[in-house]
């Protein structure tokens, strides 16, 4: 295998996707990850301790992106004395993940294929 051969079979494919609305980025993996941990935990603090980050920046993220959005994607409601609140995914917030799971499939699927016929 020549110089030139190795060094093209060595190469991998990478990418960033991200969903931008009115020329501004708003979502991202960092955000589909934040929205998939309180969906299945059904809180912020919980998704974000999964996550390894804290709750203020979990939150923070998630704040951001609504107010550019000026739409929710979390709702939350408070415990009584001792806790107990939580958070729920709004449809909008489905919405983009369904969005960027389903165009980030698409693009391991053509990064995968890629990589198979330069072998």
């Amino acid at each position: 295998m020549s110089n030139e051969e190795s060094i093209s079979h060595a190469l991998t494919v990478k990418w960033k996707l991200w969903l931008e609305h009115d020329g501004n980025y708003v979502f991202g993996r960092g955000a589909y990850e934040i929205l998939k941990a309180v969906d299945e935990t059904g809180t912020i603090t919980e998704g974000a301790m999964r996550l390894g980050m804290s709750y203020r920046y979990a939150w923070g993220v998630i704040r951001e992106i609504e107010k550019k959005l000026g739409a929710r994607l979390i709702e939350t409601h408070k415990g009584g004395t001792v806790g107990g609140g939580g958070a729920r995914v709004t449809e909008l917030g489905h919405r983009l993940m369904r969005i960027f799971a389903r165009v980030s499939e698409q693009f391991e699927r053509v990064a995968g294929e890629t990589s198979e016929k330069r072998s």
